[in-house]
C-alpha cells in the first residue's frame, strides 16, 4: 500500500478508478457515487472489486422508455399495480422533440408496469438474471443496473487520487505502475468508453472522447508500452485508434482483459481469427519464401493470396518486396505476371 492512500494500489483498484473516472457520477460534497451500465457481467466484475474492499453495494434499476414526439409529460403515466411512479423526461441533447421517460426503482428480479398514454395501456415486462437484465416493451426501452456505493473512505481517496472528478488525466501512480497495472486500467476504459471494430480485413480499437489531452496522455503511455497507437480528431472529437496485430497481441500478453461481455466476446473471436491468418512482423521473408517453396511452382499474386487465405494487396505487396531484395524471381512474359523461386535467387 502506498502510504498517502487508504487502499491499496492493485490492479483491481486501478480498474476501479479508471471505470469509476469515465463512466460514474460521484461527488464527496453531495456523499453520492452512482455507476450506471446496461452490461451485467461488467457491473459483476465492479461488485465483486467494492465486496473485497468491505464496502457495502446499494443497487437498483434504471428504466428508460423512448416516448412519441413531443410528448407532454402530463399525457402519460407510469403505473405499478395500483401506484403511479414518480418519473422525469428526458430530452435529445441534438433534437428536443425527441423524449424519453426516466424512472429509478429498487433492484428486484421481476417487475410489471404500464405506461398509459392517450387512453392506451402499454405494459412493460423487466426480468433480471445474473449476467443479464431484460426489458420487453412495444416502445424503444433501456434498462441499467445502477450501484451506489458511497462511503467517506472510498470518496476522500478519490478526492486525493483524481483531485476532483471533473477532469480526466492519467496520474503519476499509473504513469509508474507495472504492466499488468497499466493494462487493467486500459482494459477499464475500453469496456466503458472503447469499442472493437471488426469488419473484412481490418480490425480497430478505438476510443472516442472530447477530451484530447486524456487521450494523448493514454497515447503517450500505451506508446512506452511498445503499443503503436494514433490520434486524430473526428468533427468535434477525439479518437485514439490502434489496428495492429503486434500491437493486439503485446496487449493481450500484458494482461489486456475485458469484463464488457459484448466486447470480451469480440475481442476474442477477433484475436481468434488473427492468430490463424497472422504473422509477426520482421518474419515474412521466411513466412513466404517458404510458402513459395510449398507450392514449388510459378504462381500469380492472386492465386498465391487464396493459398494463403490473404488478400491480394498484402500478397502482392509481399511479393514485389521478395523480388526487389532478389529472394524470388518473377516471369513478365506472361500475364499476370508469375512468381517463383529459383536456386540462385534463394540466400
Amino acid at each position: 500500500m502506498i502510504a498517502q492512500y487508504d487502499f491499496e494500489l492493485n490492479e483491481d483498484i486501478f480498474y476501479l478508478i479508471e471505470t469509476l473516472k469515465v463512466e460514474s457520477y460521484w461527488s464527496k460534497d453531495n456523499f453520492t457515487l452512482t455507476l450506471q451500465n446496461k452490461d451485467i457481467p461488467l457491473l459483476n466484475h465492479i461488485e465483486k472489486i467494492v465486496s473485497n474492499l468491505n464496502i457495502n453495494i446499494g443497487k437498483r434499476l434504471l428504466l428508460k422508455i423512448r416516448l412519441p414526439e413531443n410528448t407532454k409529460k402530463e399525457d402519460i403515466q407510469l403505473i405499478l399495480g395500483d401506484k403511479k411512479l414518480n418519473f422525469h423526461i428526458e430530452r435529445s441533447p441534438f433534437d428536443v422533440s425527441k423524449i424519453k421517460a426516466v424512472t429509478s426503482l429498487p433492484y428486484k428480479k421481476n417487475y410489471i408496469l404500464s405506461l398509459k398514454y392517450r387512453n392506451k395501456k402499454i405494459p412493460i415486462n423487466i426480468n433480471c438474471s445474473k449476467n443479464n437484465i431484460m426489458c420487453n416493451c412495444s416502445l424503444d426501452s433501456w434498462i441499467y443496473k445502477d450501484l451506489r456505493f458511497p462511503t467517506k473512505k472510498l470518496l476522500d481517496f478519490l478526492e486525493k487520487y483524481c483531485g476532483g472528478n471533473k477532469i480526466l488525466k492519467v496520474e503519476k501512480e499509473l504513469l509508474n505502475a507495472n504492466k499488468e497495472k497499466i493494462m487493467s486500467a486500459f482494459s477499464a476504459l475500453i469496456d466503458c468508453e472503447g469499442s472493437i471494430n471488426w469488419y473484412g480485413l481490418k480490425r480497430i480499437i478505438r476510443i472516442r472522447m472530447k477530451d484530447k489531452d486524456y487521450l494523448q496522455q493514454w497515447s503517450t503511455l500505451l506508446k512506452k508500452q511498445g503499443i503503436y497507437n494514433y490520434l486524430r480528431k473526428n468533427k468535434n472529437e477525439w479518437e485514439l485508434n490502434m489496428a495492429g496485430w503486434e500491437d493486439f497481441s503485446r496487449l493481450e500478453k500484458m494482461g489486456f482483459k475485458l469484463y464488457h461481455s459484448k466486447k470480451a466476446d469480440k475481442w476474442k473471436k477477433m484475436m481468434q481469427g488473427f492468430k490463424r491468418n497472422q504473422i509477426s512482423r520482421g518474419s515474412y521473408k521466411e513466412f513466404y519464401i517458404n510458402k513459395l517453396k510449398e507450392l514449388n511452382k510459378k504462381i500469380s499474386a492472386k492465386e498465391f493470396a487464396q493459398y494463403l487465405n490473404k488478400s491480394k494487396r498484402v500478397a502482392n505487396h509481399y511479393l514485389l518486396k521478395l523480388e526487389k531484395e532478389n529472394l524470388i524471381k518473377c516471369d513478365r512474359n506472361n500475364w499476370p505476371y508469375l512468381y517463383f523461386i529459383s536456386t540462385s535467387s534463394v540466400r
